[in-house]
């Protein structure tokens, strides 16, 4: 296990930062795409994708249509946590993603996602969370219970511009158990 005081979230503030992001997508293969319930068809070309998101740097939080944490350990990014949909005051769906194979399977998502949470709802003066990962995908699912939150359901969808039709867990977690959360 990481020692705490080598982990850091911090919001997304350049083109840099998202170009990380989204060079993880699509720099990764196939295989690995599918495993989270991705169409790697259906990817966005790398400047499309920057266009879409860029403006949110300069909007203020109250009219953000989504917002990126950077997820790094001992000064390097390892991955993010984002909300989209994000309705300030009220909710966002929230997705999170390891980028660094061994960052995985030791416990720095949980902590990473316990971390982004409290930004979220602080920032965000948000009421809930919701998060709905692939059922199919078990490292998220498993991380969003550890996280503190709630399953609710499974049902069929397709989650996002991204995705492929699949079966997903939808999960909850209300600003009332913040507290559980120390934050």
């Amino acid at each position: 296990m990481v020692p705490p005081d080598r982990l850091r979230v911090t919001p997304f503030v350049s083109e840099a930062d998202f170009l990380g992001m989204v060079e993880y997508f699509l720099t990764a293969n196939e295989a690995f795409l599918r495993g989270m319930g991705v169409d790697p068809t259906k990817l966005p070309r790398r400047e499309a994708w920057l266009e879409r998101l860029l403006p949110d740097l300069r909007r203020p939080d109250r009219d953000k249509q989504t917002f990126y944490l950077g997820w790094d350990c001992d000064g390097v990014r390892v991955g993010h946590c984002n909300v989209n949909p994000l309705l300030h005051g009220q909710h966002a769906c929230v997705h999170l993603h390891l980028w660094d194979a061994q960052a995985r399977r030791a416990g720095l998502g949980t902590e990473l996602l316990r971390r982004s949470i409290r930004v979220f709802f602080q920032r965000f003066d948000l009421r809930s969370l919701y998060c709905e990962p692939y059922a199919e995908n078990p490292a998220p699912n498993r991380v969003l219970i550890k996280a503190g939150f709630r399953f609710l359901k499974r049902y069929r969808t397709t989650p996002g511009l991204i995705n492929f039709e699949q079966e997903v867990n939808r999960y909850a977690l209300d600003r009332s158990a913040l507290g559980d959360l120390g934050a």
